[in-house]
């Protein structure tokens, strides 16, 4: 009788066991989204023309089907709301950080096309000697922009103290005719 209990125990345990084999089970799922913003896909036939962006250090390329900029150095490009940097304007491009895109660049208006298609034009065999050329009249005329600016700063403190100085006589004048 014992016997029987087991195998019945046994057969029912192997029937279970079978028909929760076929019964279906939900199924664990994961959902994963990967989006992968790779560099700007700068289409440019070389060599790119520039143009500058006035009162600036910074050119960028008409011809380009993507925002291509040449600053100190380097191209910059924005592309799908980040930004790239390459030592090339065909690269590689790295990934770059907000905070590391020089604030010139960031700064050239949206419309910067059309503001600026009549500037000066630079070919791109000129750039490196453009660029230098550029960057030496800047310098050259920090000195006189920052004397410039001693002075304006100078006539500004004057006219300060002239006013307060004003102000009193006024204070004064104001106080013989009021009693």
């Amino acid at each position: 009788m014992k016997t029987c209990r087991r195998v019945a125990l046994v057969s029912t345990v192997l029937c279970s066991a079978l028909l929760l084999v076929g019964v279906p089970v939900p199924a664990l799922s994961e959902v994963s989204v990967n989006i992968n913003i790779g560099p700007p896909p700068v289409l440019v036939e070389p060599p790119p023309e520039l143009v500058v962006v006035p009162h600036t250090m910074v050119y960028y390329v008409p011809g380009a089907s993507a925002e291509l900029f040449f600053y100190r150095g380097r191209w910059w490009s924005r592309h799908e709301g980040r930004w790239f940097r390459a030592k090339a304007y065909n690269g590689p491009w790295v990934a770059v950080g907000p905070r590391y895109v020089p604030v010139e660049v960031v700064r050239v208006p949206r419309d910067y096309r059309t503001l600026y298609v009549h500037e000066t034009h630079v070919p791109y065999g000129q750039l490196k000697k453009h660029w230098e050329h550029r960057e030496y009249e800047k310098r050259k005329h920090m000195g006189e922009w920052k004397e410039g600016k001693r002075e304006r700063k100078e006539e500004k403190r004057e006219r300060k103290e002239e006013r307060k100085e004003r102000k009193k006589e006024n204070k004064k004048h104001d106080g013989k005719h009021g009693d």
